[in-house]
């Protein structure tokens, strides 16, 4: 269904159950008055394409997603928002003749955004932090994500590239390039294969050519002399030359058995091949290490055993298939019909707003303070802790345990997690 401003009780009808009344709890309540405080004051912009794009909407204490609406103008979207007041805002990546028609047969499909997804449930490392650092580890690895695939192997324009603090707990990049807009969901998938090294191989990484040796008796034999991404490289091969130096530090700090254990298939290793890899990275060779020149000619052959080079090799590319596999979600990149947060709309489990961003403001940016809403009031509001609790948001630092009295944006940030009721 279209929404327009004349749609009178026809549109209501059919919003039916999504909307607040009898038996919504106090928190609800709060949530809801402060939700649509913002969306009358701070409306989120309309997306491009707006009457192409479909639309889904969650409400506070409804456990469904009422899809297949769209929206003529930019005026009806920011209607809707402050009369229904949705805990979570979505709009389609895809463009369709028909957005609001009810199922996906009849919509007409005709291109789609590309869309990538990190979220702390798949980064490595994430599990076990507090939510802090956790969304500053997810903001490393989206800036990473955008740096050295996105604007870099894949060389999208920085203008085509909308980067977005999901509000939640990490970052949607939504790519307009009109060139991935008719791409399928099997060429979306080579794309997220090659940004999770599915396809990665030694010879990609450590290009190697043949060269002749003479031996200590004068006799010729052929090897292969391995070459290490220069500093200047983008994309897998900047990941390898990094990777380089991670292992190697490894070396020198590991003992055998702890390499061993960090690297199961050394398992048959034996301990002088790997005191012979940590001799040729770390023995100085006049002014510098083995490490040192490796990197300075970007060259393997500074580790002298054939064996140790292998297994380093080895070493390498397992770091590196554990680099990105996994850490992005990778159902929403191959989807050509997926609907995602809206820029500019508040995530109903934070009270966060979704934030768009460019490239040169993610580095200062910090969601605990630059995503809560300037519209969410300071007014002293008392809560229930349900745990003990120390987190940071905006300019209020939490800590404690049963009742307190914090910032009402404060109170909607814990309530709205689950870490508090109001008093």
């Amino acid at each position: 269904m279209v929404y327009r401003k004349n749609g009178g009780d026809a549109h209501h009808n059919y919003l039916s159950g999504g909307g607040h009344g009898e038996g919504v709890s106090r928190e609800a309540e709060f949530a809801t008055e402060l939700f649509r405080d913002y969306y009358r004051r701070a409306p989120p912009p309309a997306p491009a394409d707006l009457g192409a794009r479909e639309f889904g909407f969650m409400f506070f204490e409804r456990d469904f997603v009422r899809r297949h609406l769209g929206f003529a103008e930019e005026n009806d979207l920011r209607r809707f928002l402050v009369n229904h007041v949705p805990s979570h805002v979505y709009c389609s990546s895809a463009l369709y003749d028909r957005p609001a028609a009810p199922t996906m047969d009849l919509k007409g499909w005709r291109g789609a955004d590309l869309i990538f997804d990190l979220d702390a449930d798949h980064i490595r490392g994430a599990e076990g932090l507090s939510y802090e650092d956790m969304l500053a580890l997810v903001k490393k690895e989206a800036m990473a994500l955008v740096d050295r695939f996105i604007l870099g192997a894949f060389g999208f324009d920085e203008r085509d590239v909308l980067i977005c603090f999901s509000g939640g707990r990490g970052y949607h990049i939504h790519v307009r390039d009109p060139r991935v807009r008719g791409l399928g969901a099997h060429e979306r998938g080579e794309i997220i294969d090659f940004v999770t090294g599915t396809d990665l191989d030694v010879g990609m990484l450590f290009p190697s050519a043949a060269v002749m040796r003479k031996d200590l008796k004068e006799k010729v034999r052929v090897e292969r002399a391995f070459k290490v991404p220069g500093k200047d490289e983008g994309g897998w091969r900047l990941f390898g030359r990094e990777a380089v130096e991670r292992v190697a530090k490894e070396v020198a700090v590991m003992s055998a058995q702890g390499l061993r254990e960090r690297y199961p298939f050394l398992e048959r290793a034996k301990d002088a091949t790997l005191d012979e890899m940590r001799r040729s990275l770390h023995d100085r060779r006049g002014e510098a290490t083995g490490l040192e020149l490796i990197l300075r000619e970007d060259s393997l052959e500074y580790i002298t055993s054939d064996r140790a080079k292998e297994l380093f090799i080895e070493m390498v590319m397992r770091t590196l298939k554990d680099r990105m596999a996994g850490q992005i979600d990778e159902p929403v990149t191959r989807d050509v019909k997926r609907l995602i947060r809206l820029p500019g709309s508040l995530h109903g489990k934070t009270g966060l707003r979704v934030v768009p961003l460019r490239r040169d403001q993610m580095d200062a940016f910090d969601p605990l303070r630059d995503a809560v809403p300037e519209t969410f009031p300071d007014a002293p509001t008392k809560v229930v802790l349900k745990e003990r609790t120390d987190i940071r948001i905006r300019d209020c630092r939490v800590r404690g345990a049963g009742e307190v009295e914090v910032p009402a944006y404060a109170a909607l940030f814990l309530v709205l997690r689950k870490g508090a009721t109001l008093a």
